[in-house]
C-alpha cells in the first residue's frame, strides 16, 4: 500500500489535467480483456445469471466505437472520441445524430438523434461507488502475447484490434473527483477483465437495489515505456508493473504486486450538466402514441394529457401515409390526417393540416418532422392543464391512423402526466395500440382499459368488456389482464386509488425500466369505444 497510494494521487492529478482540455492527444481504447481467458470469443454475448441486465442492451455502435443510450434521443460517450459518425446504430438500427453537447468539465459528450430510441440506461446518482463489483463494456482489441518479466508471466500486452463487443468484472478501486479507478488485481472475480487501448466510450454499470445503472464512461488506461528515458512505448493489461516502467519512465517496485488500471469518467459527479441537457433523472412518462382505425362522424383517435409543473413545450403528431410496420407500409392507412388541440374548455387553441403549411422549420429542428407533406404536426408550449389532442381524417374517410404526443421540454421543471387515448376498438386486429415512453427508474406504471363507466361521461357506444396487454419493446408479453379485480396485485391496484370502476375493465400495475412499451386494448364481447390510461405512482 506504500508504494501505491503516491502513485494514485499523482496519477489522478494527471487524469484531472487531461480532462480540462487534452483529451484528444491520447489513443482511442477498444476492448475488454480478460485475466481468466485469452479466448477471442469469450465474453461476446450478453451476460446472463447474475449479471443479467447489466447494460448489454443500452450499447450502441458509434463508428469504431460504443456510446450508451440514457434518454428517448440521447446516447453518451467519450469527449476526446470527437464529434464521429452521422449516424448512431441501436439495435440493429440507424439513429440520425442532429448535434452534440461536450461536457466543459470531464471526457464526456453527449449526442442528441431524430428518432427515438426504445430502451435507455438508467443513471447511477449515489456518490458510494467506492469498492462495488462492476461490468465493464468495450469495443475490439483481443488479449495479445504474455508480458514476462524476469522470467515471471505479468500480464498481456494488447493484442489485434477485432471491434467485437466484450465485457467483464472488476471492483472500483478508488474515487477522486470526477473519476473512478478499477486495477487489474487478480481479486477474484470470475470474469475479471481490463480495457485495452482504445476502448473509449464504452460503459461501466453499477448495481442500485435490484437494477444496474450507468456508473461511467471509459476514458483512459495506464501506459508503459521500454525504458528509464521514456522510449519504446507499450501498452499492456498487468496484475503486477513491478519490472515494468511506467510512461514516464519511473521504475514500479514494490514488495507486493502493483496492478495497473483504467480509469471512467464518473457519471454522478456530472449529474447537473448531464440532466441540464436531457432533462430530470426521472422524469416521468415522455410520449404516448396511439394507433386506431379512425370511422366517420365522431369515430376519431383522442390523445389525453396533463402538464404539471411550469409551462411545456410538446410535439404532437397525426400520421397516415407514412405508418409502416417493419419497414412495410401498414395497409389501410388513412391519407390526409388532421389534428386539433383542445384546451381544458373545450376550445380548439391549435389545429394543422398539412405540417408544412406552418411552423416547418421548427418541426425539422425538433426531430419531429413527417415522412409525408399530408401529414399534420404541431409544436406549442402549453401552461399547466389538461389537453386533448384530436385526430381525424380530413375527408372524413376510414382508414389507420396514428397520433403522437411527445415532451420536448424533458429538461424543464414541468411533466407530463397522465397520458390517455381514446378510439374505436373493433373485431379481431381492429385493437387500439397505445405506444409509452417511460423515462422514470423510481416509479410504477398503472395502465387502465376502459369502457363500460364512459357511458356514465356521455360516451355512446363503449367497449362492454375491454381486455389489456402491456408489451415490451420486443413485442414480449410482459402483463396482461381482463378484468382488474382478477389480477394477481388487485389489491395493490386498488390501494393505488386509481383502480377503475367496473369489473369488467382492466388494469395492469407494474414496475418497468426506462424504455418503450406497447399497450393493446381488445374488445371481448364486441367492438365500442374503449379508453387506454397511463399514470406513474410513487
Amino acid at each position: 500500500m506504500i508504494v501505491r497510494i503516491p502513485f494514485l494521487f499523482s496519477r489522478w492529478l494527471g487524469i484531472a489535467l487531461i480532462a480540462t482540455g487534452l483529451w484528444s492527444f491520447g489513443p482511442a481504447a477498444r476492448g475488454v480483456l480478460l485475466f481468466r481467458s485469452g479466448d477471442p470469443a469469450a465474453n461476446t454475448t450478453e451476460p446472463t445469471g447474475a449479471l443479467a441486465g447489466s447494460g448489454w442492451q443500452y450499447q450502441g455502435r458509434f463508428g469504431n466505437f460504443l456510446g450508451t443510450a440514457i434518454a428517448p434521443h440521447y446516447f453518451i460517450t467519450a469527449k476526446h472520441l470527437g464529434t464521429g459518425p452521422p449516424h448512431f446504430v441501436f439495435h440493429g438500427v440507424n439513429y440520425t445524430v442532429l448535434d452534440s453537447f461536450p461536457d466543459p468539465a470531464s471526457d464526456l459528450r453527449i449526442f442528441r438523434v431524430a428518432e427515438t430510441l426504445p430502451v435507455y440506461a438508467p443513471l447511477y446518482t449515489r456518490s458510494d461507488e467506492l469498492g462495488q463489483n462492476l461490468v465493464v463494456i468495450g469495443r475490439g482489441t483481443q488479449r495479445g502475447e504474455d508480458r514476462v518479466v524476469n522470467g515471471q508471466l505479468r500480464g498481456w500486452l494488447y493484442g489485434p484490434s477485432d471491434n467485437v463487443q466484450r465485457w467483464g468484472e472488476n471492483q472500483v478501486s478508488s474515487v477522486l473527483g470526477g473519476m473512478i479507478r478499477v486495477l487489474f488485481d487478480q481479486g477474484g472475480l470470475p470474469h475479471e477483465a481490463h480495457i485495452s487501448d482504445g476502448d473509449s466510450g464504452g460503459a461501466v454499470f453499477l448495481k442500485d437495489g435490484s437494477v444496474w445503472k450507468l456508473a461511467g464512461i471509459n476514458s483512459d488506461v495506464d501506459r508503459f515505456a521500454s525504458g528509464p528515458d521514456g522510449g519504446g512505448p507499450y501498452s499492456a493489461a498487468l496484475f503486477d508493473m513491478r519490472g515494468s516502467y511506467r510512461s514516464d519512465g519511473t521504475l514500479v517496485t514494490g514488495d507486493t504486486p502493483v496492478p495497473s488500471g483504467f480509469f471512467v469518467t464518473r457519471i454522478s459527479s456530472r449529474l447537473s450538466w448531464i440532466t441540464s441537457i436531457i432533462g430530470s433523472s426521472n422524469p416521468g412518462l415522455a410520449n404516448i402514441s396511439a394507433r386506431v382505425t379512425l370511422g366517420t362522424g365522431d369515430r376519431v383517435c383522442i390523445g389525453g394529457f396533463i402538464i404539471q409543473g411550469q409551462p411545456k413545450r410538446v410535439g404532437i403528431r397525426g400520421l397516415g401515409p407514412s405508418i409502416e410496420v417493419g419497414g412495410v407500409p401498414l395497409p389501410g392507412r388513412i391519407a390526409d390526417p388532421m389534428l386539433e388541440l383542445y384546451n381544458a374548455a373545450g376550445a380548439v387553441i391549435f389545429f394543422n393540416d398539412n405540417w408544412r403549411s406552418s411552423q416547418a422549420t421548427e418541426i425539422e429542428n425538433s426531430g419531429l418532422a413527417p415522412g409525408s407533406d399530408m401529414e399534420a404536426a404541431l409544436i406549442a408550449t402549453l401552461p399547466t392543464g389538461h389537453f386533448t389532442a384530436v385526430l381525424r381524417d380530413t375527408a372524413g374517410s376510414t382508414g389507420i391512423g396514428l397520433v403522437e404526443i411527445y415532451d420536448l421540454d424533458p429538461a424543464g421543471n414541468s411533466q407530463l402526466l397522465n397520458l390517455a387515448a381514446r378510439a374505436y376498438v373493433g373485431a379481431g386486429d381492429d385493437v387500439l395500440i397505445g405506444g409509452l415512453i417511460v423515462q422514470s427508474v423510481s416509479m410504477t406504471l398503472l395502465l387502465r382499459a376502459l369502457g363500460p363507466e364512459l357511458a356514465a361521461h356521455g360516451v355512446t357506444g363503449e367497449l362492454g368488456d375491454p381486455a389489456l396487454e402491456l408489451h415490451d419493446f420486443n413485442g414480449a408479453i410482459l402483463a396482461s389482464n381482463d378484468d382488474w379485480s382478477d389480477a394477481p396485485n388487485s389489491a395493490e391496484i386498488f390501494a393505488t386509488g386509481l383502480a377503475p370502476i367496473d369489473g369488467r375493465e382492466s388494469a395492469v400495475l407494474a414496475m418497468l425500466g426506462p424504455g418503450s412499451y406497447t399497450a393493446i386494448v381488445r374488445g371481448l364481447d364486441g367492438p365500442g369505444v374503449g379508453l387506454l390510461e397511463a399514470y406513474l405512482i410513487n
